[in-house]
């Protein structure tokens, strides 16, 4: 029997009183749900012989999960690397990142789709070479940095495929990043952050906040654009480990800069930064950014410098270094080695001392 299978369907189905009934999903090909006497349990069906696999019990495994868990078993299948001996480079990634969104951060599948498929290839996965592949970098995109991700980006993949039996060798091992970068090492002067965070104050739209609660709380970009109003709570953020670099949950107590302007902003959405009838992160930081140079006629920095700044004046204001460190949730530097697994102490009264104290300098700073 065949069904669209949603949450609210996939709830309504009735167990069977006799035998087992599956219900095949309209969205999804060979995905379905197979309903017993005492259970729920989503099912798909692979290759040609129409073997039938079970993919887990419902509630217990969601429908949007079972699904991705579904097509990603059925392009596998398809594209057994056993069933040829060349494969095509676009189904290859297909099945690549179609395995991705169950294990990398949305960022990073962002900016893998973006280079596996805007520098895509015609024909067999194995007849990319290493002196291709960096030429067609090189003509996709002029910034060094990005050639930098897009090198990188294709080496994991690469490694990936040989793993998976599609590549004998990775085409990119003997070579190297096409440019080597220096350390960022930008810091806003006084006056820049005052011009900034004034600048932020009078100009209030999502790019806007989103920049002065960078400047108050040191947190990365997609951190914040990402925010969640889920994750505040009781005048701090509490970040889950999905959403830290380090993978841990980062709790930083809010000043009252940062509760005031969080104050401003409307509920309702799902996002901290979306919109009621745009209820996702933010993603306009590009021409933003350049509006915002043009009109306070600032010399080019990046949002992570605000982080660097942010790190540089809790130096100035007596901040211990190992306060700082728990403030932008480093894992590496004061508290490391034995001291990071034995040392559990929170220091959140801290941090709220800290960050009371960095409100004032930011009062002095640019009153409003």
């Amino acid at each position: 029997m065949k069904i669209r299978l949603t949450d609210l369907a996939v709830r309504k189905l009735p167990l069977s009183s006799d035998g087992q009934i599956t219900y095949w999903d309209e969205i999804t090909p060979n995905f379905g749900i197979r309903c017993s006497a005492r259970s729920k349990s989503y099912v798909v069906m692979l290759g040609d012989k129409r073997k039938r696999k079970t993919l887990g019990r419902y509630p217990a495994l969601s429908l949007a999960d079972a699904r991705k868990q579904a097509k990603l078993l059925i392009s596998t299948h398809a594209l057994d690397p056993g069933n040829t001996v060349d494969h095509e480079y676009s189904d290859v990634v297909q099945v690549y990142l179609t395995e991705c969104q169950t294990r990398v951060r949305p960022s990073t599948l962002k900016g893998y789709q973006l280079y596996l498929t805007g520098i895509s290839f015609s024909g067999p996965i194995s007849k990319i070479t290493g002196d291709k592949l960096l030429t067609r970098i090189s003509s996709y995109t002029k910034s060094q940095s990005s050639q930098n991700y897009a090198f990188t980006s294709f080496k994991v993949f690469f490694n990936w495929a040989m793993r998976r039996g599609y590549l004998p060798t990775n085409p990119l091992a003997p070579h190297k990043r096409p440019y080597r970068m220096s350390p960022r090492e930008r810091v806003l002067s006084d006056e820049e952050l005052k011009t900034v965070f004034s600048y932020c104050r009078s100009n209030p739209d999502r790019f806007t906040q989103i920049v002065e609660l960078l400047i108050l709380t040191g947190q990365r970009k997609g951190e914040i654009a990402n925010l969640q109003w889920q994750d505040i709570d009781d005048g701090s953020l509490v970040l889950p480990g999905n959403k830290t670099k380090n993978k841990r949950e980062h709790t930083v107590p809010l000043g009252s800069f940062a509760l005031e302007l969080l104050a401003q902003i409307e509920g309702g959405a799902t996002y901290v930064f979306g919109t009621e009838f745009d209820d996702k992160p933010f993603n306009g930081f590009g021409k933003s950014t350049k509006r915002m140079l043009t009109e306070t006629t600032l010399t080019h920095f990046t949002l992570h410098d605000l982080r660097r700044t942010f790190a540089t004046i809790h130096a100035r204001i007596g901040t211990p270094i190992h306060v700082t460190e728990k403030l932008l949730n480093h894992v590496s530097g004061t508290i490391s080695g034995v001291a990071a697994v034995y040392n559990r102490h929170s220091y959140y009264e801290e941090m709220k001392l800290a960050v009371a104290e960095y409100d004032n300098f930011i009062a002095k700073l640019a009153p409003v």
